[in-house]
């Protein structure tokens, strides 16, 4: 019996041997998870790089779309739609193209925005499909609004002078060009200028009379000669006509507007200051100005 005994026993150690090792791996599992989940929560919570770099391209097509659909390219009919695909947009020089962290050109005609009029809104949404991930956001504007609200979290400080006392600058040259940007002050001058010439002809008519022969016999004619409209030969008196096409040429103007501009600054006294999205319009028409970045 003590040598039956002595050889079944290896084969029971490593069998519990076994069985300690998988629960071992299985309690491993459960303390510490897959690569894969970690990554995966670690994803979720604050997004990869290249979840990172593939909002980036989605919010330069939704930024470059909220800047084209203005009032006038918007769908006029409820439920009417317009799309326009990322090769176009490529294509107007509207945006650059859009790459994956591969360095691999998402599609430029899956890739899209769509601008539908809705009921009671407008809806943009943009569709971005590149190689990795492919994904899309919605946009919203009232029926009321002219230009769907910028992406851009770009901010800036605007300031509003309440004692509207201000320090100018020097005035600029006149130019034909408008000057853009905030904090000038703009005039402007109208001026007609020659901008071509129209051709056009009018007849002019000579006249003289005939001349008058008489023959031998007594007889009397009156001839008009060749270079003349009513060349021939008469027995009465008769005015001669030459018709003359003459051309002649008028001037035509155009009225243009030319600006010049100076630079305005705020004298110390009371003001305004906020903070707020550099593409902030309300504040604009509020009469705040934008502080350029130095």
């Amino acid at each position: 019996m003590y040598t039956e005994t002595n050889e079944s026993h290896p084969y029971r150690s490593i069998f519990i041997k076994i069985i300690l090792v998988v629960v071992a791996l299985f309690i491993l599992m459960l303390l510490f998870p897959t690569k894969g989940f970690v990554t995966n929560y670690v994803d979720k919570k604050l997004g990869t790089s290249k979840n990172g770099n593939f909002n980036s391209n989605l919010i330069a097509m939704a930024t470059a779309g909220s800047g084209y659909f203005t009032e006038s390219r918007l769908p006029q009919k409820t439920n009417e739609e317009t799309k326009m695909t990322l090769k176009e947009m490529l294509d107007k020089k509207m945006i650059v193209k859009l790459t994956d962290n591969n360095g691999i050109a998402c599609s430029s005609k899956k890739s899209y925005v769509l601008v539908k009029r809705e009921k009671e809104e407008y809806t943009m949404k943009v569709n971005l499909s590149c190689a990795d991930k492919t994904d899309y956001i919605i946009l919203h504007m009232g029926l009321d609004s002219k230009q769907f609200p910028s992406t851009s979290t770009a901010r800036c400080t605007f300031v509003k002078n309440l004692d509207e006392a201000w320090s100018y600058g020097t005035w600029s040259n006149w130019s034909s060009t408008k000057p853009e940007g905030t904090g000038i002050q703009v005039e402007t001058s109208s001026k007609k200028i020659k901008a071509g010439v129209k051709g056009y002809t009018k007849d002019q008519v000579e006249t003289r009379n005939a001349t008058k022969y008489i023959y031998n016999d007594g007889r009397v004619y009156y001839v008009c000669a060749s270079k003349y409209d009513n060349k021939g030969v008469y027995k009465t008196p008769t005015t001669c006509t030459k018709t003359t096409k003459i051309y002649y040429e008028d001037p035509v103007y155009k009225t243009v507007t030319y600006y010049r501009y100076r630079t305005r600054t705020l004298i110390k006294g009371k003001a305004d200051t906020k903070e707020a999205d550099c593409d902030d319009k309300n504040l604009l028409n509020e009469g705040y100005i934008k502080l350029e970045k130095n």
